[in-house]
């Protein structure tokens, strides 16, 4: 299938094609600056799977107010709104991407387990950087793989070709895409997020999570998540087949973190995906 075609068999899917109306209300909402958290609570609370979530992860561990947060209004001053326009967000990709496609091959287990340490250790390096939003890095790193999903979804038999030749020549899955479609989930994610209308850095980062171009300056999401993806296979979330990664040199210059700094990252990554999969259920 051409990627036109696709793009337009997406658009019309309805629950897939565009960001449910609500979760777009509350992003809206959430950047505005003279929106209150009880504007904000009262809007989120009419998505009562939304809102229980949003007070599930405010009284975890992780903000260190476990049991204590009752309102998502509270939830929402203890968490700040960065990490809210994260759920939010994360919550809604997980309900749109749902649907499990008919490939035999895609380990949808091993996919969500590897996104969620790709975005963890987008928020890891963002920190690390002085990066201005590391919410904003975690929701790059959770997405930047969504064409996949959409493989899975409506190109099944061609996805299952893919796998198998991935495995079969030990390379890269994205090398295996380009040869049996003559595109990526890298073209497919890209047309996603503009269906989506996400931000442009968050829809940069999902077209260059492979190849970043220009300086750290001009695209910090997309180094970012370049790099988060490469340490996601390394401390062991990586799906078929085990290909080694590294990074590159002109990324690592432009990244500017030593190797000894990125090893002592790993152990960092480990933990910060064992309690975000916690919150997020993946």
């Amino acid at each position: 299938m051409e990627l036109s075609a696709l793009s337009i068999r997406v658009a019309r899917t309805p629950g897939l094609g565009m960001l449910p109306q609500i979760t777009s209300q509350i992003l809206r909402m959430v950047d505005n600056p003279n929106a209150s958290p009880r504007q904000i609570g009262a809007l989120i609370e009419r998505d009562p799977g939304l809102a229980s979530k949003l007070l599930k992860t405010a009284n975890s561990a992780y903000y260190g107010s476990p049991g204590k947060i009752k309102t998502v209004s509270q939830a929402i001053s203890v968490m700040g709104l960065s990490a809210v326009r994260s759920v939010v967000v994360s919550q809604a990709y997980q309900q749109m991407t749902a649907v499990r496609g008919a490939s035999k091959r895609f380990d949808r287990l091993a996919f969500w387990q590897h996104s969620l340490a790709t975005a963890s250790a987008a928020r890891v390096l963002a920190k690390l950087k002085g990066y201005r939003d590391p919410e904003e890095a975690f929701l790059a790193g959770l997405m930047h793989d969504a064409g996949r999903l959409v493989m899975d979804r409506f190109l099944p038999n061609e996805f299952d070709q893919i796998c198998t030749l991935a495995l079969e020549r030990v390379i890269p899955l994205i090398e295996a895409e380009r040869e049996v479609l003559g595109y990526t989930h890298v073209e497919i994610g890209d047309m996603l997020a503009e269906q989506w209308n996400l931000p442009d850095g968050l829809r940069t980062a999902i077209r260059m999570h492979h190849q970043p171009k220009g300086t750290f300056a001009e695209c910090p999401l997309g180094y970012l998540v370049y790099a988060a993806n490469i340490v996601a296979h390394q401390v062991g979330f990586a799906l078929q087949p085990p290909v080694l990664y590294s990074l590159e040199e002109q990324p690592k210059q432009e990244l500017g973190i030593p190797d000894a700094q990125l090893e002592g990252l790993k152990q960092v990554v480990l933990q910060e995906v064992m309690r975000t999969q916690e919150v997020l259920k993946i």
